[in-house]
């Protein structure tokens, strides 16, 4: 049987949901080859850090038991679903990828996660991440690297890879990740799926230790924008443990999916905060323009220079990492990843004069991308600014651009993404071409607070002009 064969590899969660209920295939059918081809990609992918199989077998038939009684099913009934690693699972470990956390196993569900069981989901495993989502690739020293399916001596992107590398691979249809600074965009532009990062607050995340200057966001991964749509109708809404989700109205993105694009205001913004943009990626980026324009959208190029979001992220996130690993950190460096234990040491090191100088830094991102969207609906980007790195770059080593050096990985690869993280505006990539290496590339669409359901709504038209989702990696397991 061939990737392209197996009957469930690519079928999308609206497909797989629609038919279990109708009694046409099975939940168990469905997990079971689901399981399978997770199980056989390991020794090359590393997707998974944990493969939960007996659970979700059972949770898999008892699934089809509700189908037979008539109950009430929800709209993911029955469909397997991956977790990242770093979100909490009621009796399943969440390691976050590193050996000080290996035999955690929390007693309650992360809200998103119990929103998806409550929907039906079939959890059927937790994803490989960098070790506590630190790095933009997607290893780690007690689990191994992960690898893009597309090519295996390149990264996925991190640090949600494992998800990405799941969905893009046909291991399953859908996978709940986290960015807090291109964390789910990133590894969706390398995998060639869909990577959604919601407005700051539209899923809750009640895990944070500070939900009040919290920029880690859930996010959604899926290989069609329509799934992408469903699982976030699924998760989004107020909880009482997120202050940013407060008062919020639920987000119904599937039902406003087909309004059309014509006459939207688009700016595309080939530069945020950067200098060097690899030539594929413009070319391929640009050349997708056309399918705005074709479709009645106005689209602008604004090619502007712009302070780069990425000291003052640098600044917040070490000092995050350094108030939770800093007072021991000689105890647990042995056991940490060196890049990890580095950005620790740093945000050690910042006064608190430099953190609050950050947060206001933040504030004039966030008031610099407001001023945008009094004149445009929408912007447009790069999700990076250049293809995949080598699996086995080290996250503190420069990268080139154009045969350039471009300097540090974060600052020049992603700042794209880096910006709507600390400004939380709701952010999409979708695939938009490949590389001569044969490796995807990405486009972001970047909406107001709010606007997630036009933005999912521009990615589907775009999806319809230039559809991706049967595109199979060469590295998919057969």
């Amino acid at each position: 049987m061939t990737a392209a064969a197996s009957p469930f590899a690519y079928m999308t969660a609206v497909e797989m949901a629609q038919r279990i209920r109708a009694r046409e295939i099975s939940s168990l059918a469905v997990t079971t080859e689901i399981l399978r081809r997770a199980e056989q990609s390991q020794p090359t992918l590393n997707a998974f850090i944990t493969l939960c199989k007996d659970e979700a077998l059972a949770a898999a038939k008892a699934a089809d038991a509700a189908v037979a009684r008539g109950d009430t099913l929800g709209p993911l009934h029955g469909v397997p679903v991956s977790v990242k690693d770093i979100i909490n699972t009621a009796g399943i470990r969440t390691t976050w990828a590193s050996r000080t956390m290996q035999n955690n196993v929390p007693d309650m569900d992360a809200a998103a996660v119990k929103r998806l069981k409550d929907a039906g989901a079939v959890i059927i495993g937790k994803t490989m991440t960098s070790e506590f989502a630190h790095k933009l690739m997607t290893d780690a020293p007690a689990f191994g690297v992960t690898r893009n399916p597309w090519g295996l001596a390149y990264t996925p992107g991190g640090s949600s890879g494992g998800s990405a590398v799941a969905v893009a691979a046909g291991l399953g249809p859908l996978s709940l990740a986290t960015d807090a600074g291109a964390s789910t965009r990133l590894p969706a532009a390398c995998t060639g799926i869909v990577g959604l990062k919601p407005t700051l607050g539209v899923i809750p995340h009640n895990q944070v230790p500070d939900g009040f200057n919290n920029f880690i966001h859930l996010g959604v991964m899926a290989r069609t924008v329509r799934d992408a749509a469903l699982m976030l109708d699924v998760v989004a809404g107020p909880h009482p443990a997120d202050p940013h989700s407060l008062g919020l109205n639920h987000i119904r993105a599937t039902a406003s999916l087909d309004t059309p694009i014509k006459g939207l205001r688009i700016a595309f913004r080939p530069l945020i905060g950067n200098t060097l943009l690899d030539d594929e990626v413009r070319a391929a980026c640009e050349a997708s323009l056309a399918a705005f324009r074709a479709l009645g959208a106005t689209v602008d190029v604004i090619d502007e220079a712009i302070d780069n979001a990425e000291p003052a992220w640098r600044i917040l996130q070490q000092s995050n990492w350094a108030a939770r690993f800093f007072a021991r950190i000689d105890e647990v460096a042995p056991q940490l990843d060196p890049s990890f234990v580095d950005g620790i040491r740093a945000g050690g090191a910042y006064s608190g004069q430099q953190l609050l100088q950050a947060t206001y830094k933040r504030t004039a991102h966030f008031r610099m991308v407001q001023g945008w969207f009094a004149t445009y609906d929408l912007i447009l980007t790069p999700t990076m600014s250049r293809p995949p790195l080598s699996a086995d770059h080290k996250a503190l080593d420069p990268i080139a651009i154009n045969g350039q050096d471009a300097g540090d990985m974060r600052a020049s690869w992603v700042p794209y993404l880096n910006m709507f993280d600390l400004t939380g505006h709701p952010a999409v990539s979708v695939p938009c071409g490949v590389s001569r290496d044969g490796l995807p590339l990405g486009l972001q669409i970047v909406g107001p607070w709010y606007a997630d359901a036009k933005v999912l709504a521009a990615a589907l038209a775009f999806e319809t002009a230039q559809p991706w989702a049967q595109r199979i990696p060469p590295h998919a397991v057969a």
